[in-house]
């Protein structure tokens, strides 16, 4: 094989004197046109320089009657296998053929110079040929399979990457077809490619194998039936949404975090006239933790008597330890807790992905916030005092009693309430350290103060409640004609989280949780709709019995039944591709009770938006603004029928 390294400039450069110099001189290796005296000479040589055919094979040398002799020119030392240039007199055999698929010659090439002379002996040119000048690389994307991409850390086995890969592409491929049918000139630009339709699905299940990796499977299973239930027309908005975001940045592809937009198309009232439909009675809500009777004075005096037999003793809520607590102290000593140190895990438990025709038994249960197998260890965190929580209504009411909402006209009646609770734990268990409400449609926010326990704080847990021992002894007290809209917190030197928390809004305190509930009735009455997820233990917190209430864990419940339930991240994730609660974990800021709150408003408007879709299909429509039932569920009189109450 003849190396040709014409393309690397000499490192003599113009002092080079190497006889055919294996390497490019510039302006040296230009063709020249032979003059019109030596044009013999020139067809001659030619017909001597033919390279080998690739197509014929290897041959032997051809041999001359006559072989002048030749004075051999020193060539620079080569590896194995390759062969320097020659003089134009000297024939050599050809390159095998799978030797000459390496060369740096293009087949072309050897094809057209072989075919000048077919009868004359293959030799080597006496000089080297000329090269084209190169042209510059065109970087284009290398077109990618329908296979899942390598990653550091796989959430689950390629077997089962590659199944939901095939099931997305598979969906994304069938709207793209159903698009494409009756799509007109403008919407022909919404239809992708098969390699975007390729590339679409491997960068939804590469970021869903990153973010998602606890719960990749069931993710990646929900997003499939999301596009399984999916329509063209829907398609179609979701592509137009996706273009015009990409014109709008000035890129080209997909974006895949477009929050998904929720649009009723009703007026505020319309939509919390249709919460009517979607409320779940709270004496059908005792079995799942609520609270729908106040306990009497009896009850609370039992659970008062248990707790003196007990003489403070309880169990670890985060490592199950028994141990002993003190409210009010602990006289000789001041303590307010026994055991010493609660060593725990804050992270929760997961099963690692099961391949399918995976037949074995085991499967090691995990913890999110170490990954380290259940039993591998005590914990990975230690917290000073063991702490623990109790559900019973009798011990709650021990702090403070339940409270029916009363009657109140002030409240607005065409608005709803979203409310969260953020808890700490105390000597007497978790109590309520914040109190969040914001208006449903609207998201304007209502009422948001911190609230001073009961009982000596043992943890304010604050990873997940963003609430800081800084945050309670630097408010100042609520007051009615305080300013509506806290002011952001200034960043405190030598504190430890001052970085992070630097950019919270600082918030007003109240004296008590009673003083925290008065706050939150004068926004309700019995008939307001109240809006949460994990309601029973919003409600449990500040001791309230409301009749009216919207919960999403109820709203969206787990494929298991309960006691399982999806967590509001998660539900934010899958249905509207929003991204919450991203400020948990270690030195974080932890919950915010107002985006929690707004969260689940916006969980309902999603499910107010499919049941107005629901009965527009049915026949409803509106009519001078009034939701107007079909004609078949209406009675001659006007009068809305039995069917329609059932309905």
């Amino acid at each position: 094989m003849s190396l040709d390294l014409k393309h690397i400039p000499c490192p003599a450069g113009a002092g080079c004197t190497a006889f055919q110099c294996i390497f490019g001189h510039g302006a040296r290796d230009a063709p020249i046109d032979p003059p019109p005296a030596a044009a013999g000479i020139s067809k001659e040589r030619s017909a001597l320089s033919t390279s080998p055919d690739p197509e014929q094979g290897a041959r032997k040398r051809v041999k001359l009657a006559h072989e002048p002799a030749v004075k051999r020119v020193p060539v620079p030392n080569l590896s194995k296998g390759e062969q320097g240039p020659q003089s134009a007199t000297r024939p050599v055999s050809p390159p095998p053929l799978k030797r000459q698929k390496n060369s740096l010659h293009s087949p072309s090439a050897s094809s057209s110079s072989s075919s000048s002379s077919s009868s004359s002996p293959k030799t080597f040119p006496t000089s080297a040929p000329s090269r084209p000048a190169a042209k510059p690389a065109v970087t284009t994307k290398k077109p990618e399979n329908l296979n899942p991409r390598l990653l550091k850390s796989a959430p689950a086995k390629h077997e089962i990457r590659y199944k939901l890969l095939s099931l997305l592409h598979q969906e994304l491929t069938r709207l793209n077809s159903e698009l494409k049918k009756d799509a007109n000139d403008e919407e022909q630009k919404l239809v992708l490619t098969p390699q975007d339709l390729i590339t679409r699905a491997l960068d939804m299940e590469e970021n869903l194998a990153v973010t998602k990796a606890a719960v990749y499977s069931n993710v990646m299973k929900n997003l499939v039936m999301q596009y399984k239930r999916m329509g063209a027309a829907q398609w179609k908005d979701e592509r137009s949404k996706e273009k015009k975001a990409a014109d709008d940045a000035g890129v080209v592809g997909q974006n895949l975090d477009i929050p998904r937009e929720i649009v009723t198309g009703l007026t505020p009232d319309q939509e919390v006239e249709l919460l009517q439909r979607i409320l779940t009675p709270v004496d059908q809500l005792a079995k799942h933790g609520y609270v729908s009777k106040i306990p009497s004075e009896e009850d609370i005096e039992k659970a008062r008597q248990g707790v003196d037999a007990a003489k403070g003793w309880e169990k670890c809520d985060r490592c199950q330890q028994r141990f002993q607590v003190f409210p009010g102290r602990r006289e000789e000593d001041g303590a307010l807790t026994s055991g010493g140190s609660c060593n725990f895990h804050w992270g929760k438990t997961y099963y690692t992905a099961k391949t399918p025709g995976d037949r074995t038994q085991h499967h090691p249960k995990r913890y999110l916030c170490c990954g380290q197998e259940v039993g591998d260890s005590a914990g990975c965190f230690t917290r000073e005092h063991h702490v623990f929580k109790t559900t019973d209504p009798k011990r709650l009411a021990l702090v403070l009693n339940f409270a029916e909402t009363p009657k109140n006209p002030l409240p607005p009646a065409n608005r709803a309430v979203c409310f969260d609770c953020e808890m700490g734990y105390t000597v007497y268990g978790l109590e309520l350290i914040r109190l969040t409400a914001t208006a449903w449609p609207t998201g304007e926010e209502l009422l948001d103060v911190l609230v001073r326990p009961v009982g000596e704080i043992l943890d304010l847990n604050s990873r997940f409640s963003g609430v800081w021992p800084d945050d309670l002894a630097q408010a100042e007290p609520w007051s009615a004609d305080g300013p509506t809209n806290p002011a952001p917190a200034s960043k405190e030197s030598g504190s430890e989280d001052g970085e992070l928390r630097s950019t919270k809004k600082r918030l007003k305190i109240v004296s008590s949780p009673e003083v925290a509930r008065d706050l939150l009735f004068s926004l309700l009455s019995p008939t307001t709709p109240l809006i949460g997820h994990g309601l029973e233990n919003d409600l449990n917190a500040v001791r309230i019995i409301h009749p009216s209430t919207i919960d999403t864990v109820l709203l969206y419940p787990h494929k298991a039944g309960l006691p399982y339930r999806y967590g509001l991240k998660w539900l934010m994730q899958v249905h509207l591709n929003r991204k919450i609660q991203q400020e948990t974990g270690p030195k974080m800021l932890g919950h915010d009770s107002a985006e929690d709150a707004r969260a689940a408003g916006e969980l309902v408007r999603l499910r107010i938006m499919d049941t107005w879709k629901d009965m527009q299909r049915q026949g409803w429509t509106i009519q001078k603004g009034v939701i107007t039932p079909p004609p078949d569920k209406v009675g001659g009189t006007g009068r809305l029928t039995e069917n329609f109450l059932e309905s």
